[in-house]
Order: structure tokens, then C-alpha cells, then sequence
């Protein structure tokens, strides 16, 4: 390498706020990130607890969400998502039908938990079904059933 001209081309930053390099995680925030994720703590409420710990912390909401991706991302494995949610619903004895449409492509999916089966069994008088088209980001259809009982 070759040294030019030793002057830089910019001026010195005033704060350190979203640079990469000052606001990474050490191996402990992120250990503090992974509990917190366990129970369902939101990101921002996240971030203002290793800030309160951290006076000097230049951590943003960007590498908060980046650890809990790839946090997420460990606990998968090689599986991709609908793999990792079917392995769910096998693990935790979910009553589930699925139909494909090509060797790989899910289709059709339905899941319900076994205590709502025996419920819809006991009671069965009143459901209330809707249907909502296009309501989520890949743009399918979302069946929601809803069962009122006497309790």
C-alpha cells in the first residue's frame, strides 16, 4: 500500500451514533439480547435497557434487530421458516393439515391447538368465520374461526 496524501478528505465525526464499528454489541449484550427476546420483549424497550446499563452505548435500533435475526437464525438451523414452524407444530402436538402445490411449495396450511378441538367439540353452537383477502405481505387469504361457549 501506498500512502498518498496523509490528510483526510473529511471532517472528524462529532458523535459515534450509528457507526458500526462503536456501537456493536459485546458478547454479553447480546447474551442480554437473546433473554430478552425469550420473553417477547420489544426491540426498542431493548435497546433502552443496554442503554441504561451502558451510559456510553452507541448501539440503534438496526443492531438490535440485526442480533435478533441472527439469534433467530441459530435457533433454525438449516430449516427454512414454514420447516422450522412444522417442526413446531409436531414438537408442541398442534393438530395440522397442510397441502402442497409442487414437491416443495406449501399450498394450503391449517393448525389448531388440541384444547380448541375439544372445545369445538363440547360446544359447538356458535362460530364466527372471517375470511380477509390479501390482508398480509405475500398477499393470501387469512381464514380466522372464532367459537363462542356458554363460559
Amino acid at each position: 500500500m501506498k500512502l498518498i496524501c496523509g490528510v483526510h478528505n473529511h471532517k472528524m465525526a462529532k458523535s459515534f451514533v450509528g457507526h458500526s464499528y462503536t456501537g456493536r454489541l459485546t458478547k454479553d449484550e447480546k447474551i442480554v439480547v437473546a433473554d430478552m427476546m425469550k420473553f417477547m420483549v420489544k426491540p426498542r424497550n431493548i435497546l433502552l435497557t443496554l442503554k441504561e446499563h451502558n451510559d456510553n452505548s452507541y448501539t440503534t435500533i438496526k443492531q438490535i434487530y440485526n442480533v435478533r435475526h441472527a439469534y433467530r437464525s441459530s435457533i433454525r438451523g438449516s430449516n427454512t421458516e414454514m420447516q422450522q414452524l412444522m417442526m413446531l407444530l409436531d414438537r408442541d402436538q398442534y393438530i395440522h393439515w397442510h397441502r402442497l402445490k409442487d414437491d416443495n411449495v406449501v399450498r394450503h396450511l391449517f393448525w389448531s391447538h388440541p384444547d380448541a378441538v375439544k372445545l369445538t367439540n363440547f360446544c359447538n353452537l356458535v362460530f364466527l368465520i372471517d375470511n380477509t383477502y390479501k390482508a398480509n405481505r405475500y398477499k393470501l387469504s387469512l381464514l380466522d374461526i372464532v367459537g363462542v361457549t356458554p363460559t
